[in-house]
């Protein structure tokens, strides 16, 4: 922290990366956690995405849906949002915007899930087109909050009427 507060971002990301904090068992799960988040954080902030790639993979989704977890997840991918913006990765924000949308605390706050959930709606149009894309986007068009986005359910609806009748198959001809 204080690299950092120095302006030494690289500093205070290496000082971090070199503590393995995953493989300390006297200290909880939300410490660690929240200390991975730090150097997920740390890299992001020197741009070394391919680290915090590397960095993000020790923290197991399922332990971010363990109760008293809700900050950390949030974090997390916000974080990754850094990531996937850099790899221009548009259906995995539409994912990590999703994850954020479906926490509790943020379905509490309007503001904050309307503008998860048009996120994930504007980053899975955005999305090359797939079963895993339209499969997400079959599941979102069920969600009952789109009632009150009228853009996004509209936009919803739309793309998945194109997409159901007007792409080629990979076996049809190309006139």
């Amino acid at each position: 922290i204080l690299k950092e507060a120095a302006g030494d971002v690289a500093g205070a990301a290496d000082v971090l990366q070199e503590v393995h904090v995953e493989t300390y068992g006297s200290i909880s799960k939300r410490e660690k956690v929240e200390f991975i988040l730090e150097q997920m954080r740390l890299t992001l902030a020197k741009k070394d995405y391919v680290r915090a790639a590397i960095v993000s993979n020790k923290i197991q989704r399922k332990t971010l849906e363990e109760e008293g977890m809700t900050a950390e997840k949030i974090k997390f991918y916000t974080l990754l949002t850094q990531y996937h913006r850099h790899d221009k990765n548009a259906l995995e924000l539409a994912k990590d915007y999703h994850a954020i949308y479906s926490t509790n605390s943020v379905q509490e706050k309007e503001n904050e899930w309307k503008e998860a959930l048009i996120n994930t709606v504007v980053f899975l149009c955005l999305s090359e087109y797939g079963n895993e894309m339209k499969d997400m986007m079959e599941r979102i068009n069920l969600d009952t909050n789109l009632d009150k986005i009228p853009e996004c359910r509209e936009t919803i609806q739309s793309f998945l009427k194109k997409r159901n009748h007007s792409l080629p198959t990979p076996t049809s001809n190309r006139t």
